[in-house]
């Protein structure tokens, strides 16, 4: 699996080094690279960052009904209890392994879905 994505690759390819030992680019100029990459990185931190609290605003509403239905012997605040402690867990354990497996990109699709 690749550590670096086509577009960059595709960018590496395309340098070239001049007579002043000046790294430049056919295509963009070094700054023109790091706005796009750098503009690409605040869209993919506000996309995930939206989706994350769009996510836990959903399990919130969920947790409080749930809690507020279910008050016989207090099942609905024991749910949630198990459930954070199973969060707690996973959260410990779990993102190594599947990052290993699966790769960063797709271990957050699927904890995302999931």
């Amino acid at each position: 699996m690749s550590v670096i994505s086509n577009v960059e690759l595709e960018l590496q390819t395309d340098r070239t080094i001049t007579n002043d030992n000046v790294v430049t680019n056919d295509k963009l100029t070094s700054s023109k690279i790091q706005q796009r990459l750098g503009f690409r990185t605040y869209k993919n931190l506000l996309v995930i960052s939206v989706a994350f609290l769009l996510q836990f605003t959903a399990f919130n509403g969920i947790q409080n009904l749930q809690s507020s239905l279910n008050t016989e012997a207090n099942i609905g605040v024991n749910s949630s209890s198990i459930i954070y402690v199973f969060l707690i867990i996973s959260s410990i354990f779990l993102p190594h392994p599947l990052m290993s497996i699966f790769g960063l990109k797709w271990t957050l699709v699927i904890s995302q879905v999931s």
